[in-house]
């Protein structure tokens, strides 16, 4: 079997999965979409670990709670841009 041959057979039999997952569970398109990303996702970087960057653990907290930036994590404004348009 050639490499076209293999592909479409692997793509078959991935279609006929999908159809049979969606058919005898109640999963929805967003979900079983999520999980063949992922699957893509584990392929390209050969592991089976979630691999994702996070904000650091008091990002949430400021979001939430402003008055928890101290002065080293100052707000930014519309104001902080003016530097980048000279004045003439």
């Amino acid at each position: 079997m050639n490499i076209n041959d293999q592909t479409d057979t692997f793509q078959y039999e991935l279609a006929k999965l999908v159809y049979r997952f969606k058919s005898e569970y109640d999963l929805n398109d967003y979900t079983i979409a999520g999980c063949l990303d992922f699957c893509k996702l584990s392929v390209l970087t050969e592991t089976d670990d979630v691999i994702f960057a996070g904000e650091p653990d008091n990002a949430l907290d400021t979001l939430n709670n402003p008055d928890l930036i101290t002065d080293n994590e100052e707000e930014d404004t519309e104001d902080d841009n003016t530097d980048i348009y000279p004045t003439f």
